[in-house]
């Protein structure tokens, strides 16, 4: 590196300290010491990015071939849909948005950041199908309304996350409806060490006096109340922890039944059932409590109201336990997940499946032409829709390929044709050609083909 930008760097913790309160895009450079430099995209094109920065007299280009990421500040617009799909495709990314139409060439997505995608089907490995009820507060976005249990700072905010290697709890009042669904990824080094406090009424200590606590450690889950001090139902075997660094965790709970569903990686877990939960006193906060020094991460933080209705799964599991939901054995239990259906058969939410050929999707509603009539039903109401089979293919691998993620943890792979001061222009085997709102990213990996920087990104682990 050469000495001016050595100097650039020196300068550059003094900007980004300056600068932390408006949450300034970040550039981050492909060296050991993973230097960056705060500011803004000034232009982007071809092998050099043009980057503004408060210490800088004029905007400075780099080449991209020495950039590893840049980081921007996303906002997360609120807009109504019945549903998200998301869609695996074939080199490993994910995409959501809602479902507009599915043919023998494309499967349509209509995504807030980009508009309507057409993904070539050969490159989509699966389609599954989720409800998508109002979010209550989705983040982190910061560490703006979070409380800290200790009087010195132990956890930080990076890349859409919260991270500690502290056992110090951190917490907010996301207005917990009485009948909720909160999920969250987790990450870890060593062992998963956590206790996660919901329906909580104070987050200033690490055991709040209301709420109930999940407490995750090895392989194993369990439950208790914490004002009636108790512990209610058998620990619950979770198979993805000991086997992994990482989960999706799903809670469902439900104040006036008293039902508490965890899922991990969308498997059904754990159901319990709380006897006297609707004679008992809650809060509307959460909180996330670690129990050792490991590192920790937490992001993908969604809250939702939940209809109290029972998947199949969950339903399932409530027979073998009896009608009163006292225990969860600690087995593993089936997949709630889609199961690979036969001759085009798609699993319905509520059990049930359905066998025929995908004719339309028009307005959230999916037509499906059966050997005995046309059915009409709700995307909604579907849990994955079978694609016709076809020879799959990955997409061919570019210079100039960079991976692009967004706020709501969607990521694509593309080629960069262009950029505006509100969007950046993109072109893939996967969709096409397509543009993106600047707002929507949230973080654009540069070089993701160089193993040096592939393993340099590896060892920033969590």
């Amino acid at each position: 590196m050469n000495s001016r930008l050595a100097l650039l760097f020196f300068a550059a913790p003094l900007a980004c300290a300056a600068a932390n309160e408006a949450a300034p895009a970040v550039i981050r450079f492909a060296n050991v010491s993973k230097d960056q430099l705060s500011g803004s995209f000034d232009s982007l094109a071809g092998e050099r990015i043009v980057w503004n920065s408060p210490i800088l007299d004029k905007p400075a280009p780099f080449w991209l071939k020495s950039v590893l990421e840049v980081i921007l500040p996303t906002t997360l617009p609120e807009f109504n849909a019945t549903h998200e799909a998301t869609l695996t495709l074939m080199n490993g990314d994910s995409v959501r948005g809602q479902i507009a139409a599915i043919t023998d060439d494309t499967v349509t997505l209509d995504t807030w950041y980009a508009g309507r995608l057409n993904f070539r089907r050969v490159m989509v490995k699966d389609v599954v199908i989720a409800p998508r009820p109002a979010l209550v507060f989705s983040g982190p976005t910061s560490l703006d309304g979070w409380t800290q249990a200790a009087k010195q700072a132990a956890w930080t905010y990076e890349n859409s996350a919260l991270r500690t290697t502290a056992s110090v709890g951190i917490g907010r009042d996301v207005g917990l409806p009485d009948e909720c669904s909160i999920g969250f990824d987790i990450a870890w080094r060593g062992s998963l060490m956590l206790n996660f406090n919901f329906f909580a009424d104070d987050v200033s200590s690490d055991s709040p006096a209301l709420g109930y606590q999940v407490s995750c450690q090895g392989s194993f889950a369990t439950i208790r109340r914490q004002n009636a001090g108790m512990q209610f139902g058998d620990p619950a075997n979770i198979p993805e922890f000991k086997d992994n660094d990482k989960v999706r965790l799903e809670l469902r709970a439900s104040r006036s039944s008293g039902n508490i569903c965890l899922y991990a990686n969308g498997r059904c877990a754990a159901v319990w059932k709380d006897p006297s939960a609707a004679k008992g006193k809650f809060g509307k906060f959460i909180q996330f409590v670690p129990r050792g020094k490991d590192a920790l991460r937490v992001s993908g933080i969604k809250v939702a109201a939940w209809d109290g209705i029972l998947d199949e799964a969950a339903q399932e599991d409530a027979a073998m336990m009896g009608m009163n939901l006292r225990f969860q054995p600690a087995i593993a239990n089936p997949e709630p997940t889609p199961k690979p259906a036969t001759d085009g058969r798609m699993k319905l939410r509520n059990g049930d499946s359905i066998g025929g050929e995908v004719t339309a999707i028009v307005d959230g509603i999916i037509s499906v032409k059966t050997p005995f009539a046309e059915v009409k039903l709700p995307v909604a109401r579907v849990r994955n829709i079978i694609l016709k089979p076809a020879e799959l293919e990955e997409p061919i691998r570019r210079n100039g390929d960079v991976r692009a993620w967004f706020g709501d943890g969607s990521s694509l792979v593309f080629c960069l044709d262009s950029m505006t001061p509100d969007a950046i222009t993109g072109h893939s085997q996967l969709f096409g050609t397509a543009t993106f709102k600047l707002a929507a990213f949230n973080r654009i990996e540069f070089n993701i083909y160089d193993p040096q920087i592939t393993d340099l990104r590896a060892k920033e682990g969590l």
